[in-house]
């Protein structure tokens, strides 16, 4: 089963992916995350053409797609891919639909984060990430330590409001287009609309779940 996840930054998406990967042993794929491998290895040949984030330009449609082909050809054998923080525009989401096609395989499920402006901002400007393990937590959870790996909390320099609702603006504004294109695909398309700031990941989960189970895709 491949999965999409769609939510402006901040909409439990990774969290959400995590659990579904661990449920399904599905792979998790981040354009972030994999961006980061490759400016760590000066050796991949993606490396020279990834240069642009370090100097704050924008990475194009081609670039990304390159990535996450490059990453979709290792994952060749995997059960499944989630796929995190792309597609963010339609001719990725169209690349990811020739990609996949190539292997005989499909987007079988959209997940659509519908989250509220209030709700982003609660959880953003609350948010503490383990510098060590990267783990996330809420500063509601009143830990001042990783209670995992007893490691420093930290605060994300763009998570203040300026920031958050910028990126939010921009989100809504990229991906209407995507969103659309779904839609329209075929797909099981699941929209959840999170307005509850004190919802937790759990209940979304089991949320999630339900709605799987409803039209067939899981047992």
């Amino acid at each position: 089963m491949n999965i999409v996840l769609l939510g402006p930054p901040g909409s439990g998406k990774g969290t959400q992916a995590q659990f579904l990967a661990e449920n399904f042993g599905l792979v998790q794929l981040s354009t972030g995350d994999l961006f980061r491998q490759i400016l760590q290895d000066p050796s991949h040949p993606l490396y020279d053409r990834l240069q642009v984030i370090k100097e704050g330009k924008l990475v194009s449609d081609e670039i990304v797609n390159a990535v996450v082909e490059d990453a979709l050809i290792k994952l060749r054998d995997a059960k499944g891919v989630i796929f995190d923080g792309f597609p963010r525009t339609v001719a990725q989401a169209e690349a990811l639909d020739r990609m996949l096609n190539s292997m005989n395989k499909k987007v079988d499920v959209v997940l659509d984060f519908d989250v509220t402006k209030d709700v982003l901002l609660h959880r953003l400007l609350g948010r503490r990430i383990c510098r060590s393990c990267r783990r996330v937590f809420h500063i509601k959870q009143g830990y001042t330590e990783c209670p995992e790996c007893q490691g420093q909390l930290a605060i994300r320099e763009d998570d203040n409001e300026e920031v958050i609702m910028k990126r939010f603006n921009e989100y809504n504004e990229k991906t209407a287009g995507v969103k659309e294109y779904y839609l329209n695909s075929g797909c099981a398309y699941i929209r959840l609309t999170v307005d509850d700031p004190d919802i937790d990941a759990e209940e979304v989960h089991q949320w999630i779940m339900r709605e799987l189970t409803k039209r067939g895709l899981v047992q």
